[in-house]
């Protein structure tokens, strides 16, 4: 079930986090250390992190569609900095404790990023969109029930649980449509600021020089004024 897989993996991810920031405190992890030691300290828990962001993202995504942004977001910010992390411990360069000092900036960045990760994951699982959770609290009567007829319901309502089990993937692939044509929209959005903003930049720049223009105008005519004025005194 949706809401026990995610409960479990905010179960994996807290418990990961924990360990991260134990041994931050603890001083087993630390900047100077060698920039092979601290991956080979750190790879399990980003691997377990990576993993568990994966999967969390797309069982949020389904409990709460409507926060599809701000989950996405979320997630790919932390995968980046996991990224970063590990990228900057594996590059050659003449400063190997340079590498351990900003790599463990980042691994700082995570335990930050991966804390408000957390949180968001706890709100999604305890407020699920409505009409989600009424879906899946549906299917898993059918499911544990093994009949739609044995829940609980007037007989009127019934026809209307069968078919929203017998549509729940037409729903799911609704959902998926709407957030594509919202992050279009986004992108169009996107796209109109940049324009804007670069006719107003080219607007601002004419005027500019425009005015720049008068000011050399006046300057001229200024000195052709006293020019006219030092002949007339001769």
């Amino acid at each position: 079930m949706i809401k026990e897989e995610i409960d479990e993996k905010i179960g994996e991810f807290e418990k990961v986090l924990q360990k991260v920031a134990s041994d931050l405190a603890s001083g087993v992890l630390f900047e100077k250390l060698p920039p092979s030691e601290l991956l080979e300290k750190t790879e399990h828990y980003v691997n377990s992190l990576r993993d568990v962001t994966t999967r969390s993202e797309e069982l949020m995504l389904v409990l709460k569609p409507e926060k599809a942004y701000t989950i996405k977001s979320m997630c790919k910010k932390l995968m980046q900095t996991l990224t970063t992390f590990k990228d900057i411990l594996i590059q050659n360069t003449p400063d190997p404790l340079a590498n351990s000092r900003l790599a463990f900036e980042q691994l700082r960045k995570a335990l930050s990023e991966g804390s408000d990760l957390l949180f968001l994951m706890r709100e999604v699982r305890d407020n699920p969109s409505p009409a989600i959770n009424a879906i899946l609290t549906f299917k898993e009567a059918a499911e544990t029930k093994s009949s739609v007829i044995s829940i609980q319901a007037k007989e009127d309502v019934q026809p209307l649980i069968k078919y929203v089990l017998s549509r729940i993937d037409d729903f799911r692939a609704a959902l998926i449509g709407l957030e594509k044509k919202v992050d279009e929209m986004k992108q169009v959005m996107r796209e109109l600021q940049e324009e804007s903003l670069k006719i107003l930049s080219e607007k601002n720049h004419a005027q500019s020089k425009s005015t720049e223009n008068k000011i050399e105008e006046k300057q001229l005519s200024l000195s052709n004024f006293k020019i006219g004025e030092n002949l007339g005194e001769k």
